[in-house]
């Protein structure tokens, strides 16, 4: 897919809500479970996960790195169209995970991973995981471009496998 080209009034829209404090939490602010400062338990998983990601899909992932350098949407995991390692170049994400461990932090996700499936038409699917309930949701974009959510859910379809295999 074709990457999007933003006008100015959506980026100073995106970088705005960062200023509030839903947004700020999520990218600024330590020891919240999100970003940087992430709790040990949080970074473990992330860790899990990539390890074993890439033992079984290769390298078109990334952890905290921001969808777009003009828009501040930094996932926990990533998974990517196309990476170009030698000229640090990625394009086209197509799946997003973001790792939280309280319901507000799943409020903050469920904000974030809407606005990223509005500003990136690649985007396919997008999943919370929540560590202390060991629950998922995942975000989907259907045949009509509409985004749908399905509580308890981490099969993705994208990748052919459920999620929670990967964190073993």
């Amino acid at each position: 897919m074709a990457t999007r080209n933003y006008t100015d009034e959506e980026i100073r829209y995106v970088n705005s809500l960062y200023k509030k404090e839903y947004y700020w939490n999520l990218c600024d602010r330590p020891g919240l479970g999100m970003a940087p400062g992430n709790v040990t338990m949080h970074q473990m998983i992330q860790m899990r996960f990539t390890k074993n990601y890439l033992k079984r899909f290769g390298n078109n992932m990334l952890t905290e790195t921001k969808l777009s350098s003009k828009i501040r949407i930094t996932p926990d995991i990533s998974i990517w169209g196309k990476i170009d390692f030698n000229r640090g170049i990625a394009k086209d994400p197509v799946l997003t995970i973001e790792i939280t461990h309280t319901r507000q932090n799943d409020r903050y996700s469920n904000k974030t991973i809407c606005m990223a499936f509005d500003l990136f038409p690649s985007i396919m699917e997008s999943f919370i995981y929540n560590y202390a309930d060991d629950t998922w949701c995942r975000y989907f974009r259907g045949t009509d471009g509409k985004v749908y959510l399905e509580e308890n859910r981490d099969y993705s379809q994208l990748l052919h496998c459920h999620l929670h295999t990967l964190l073993k």
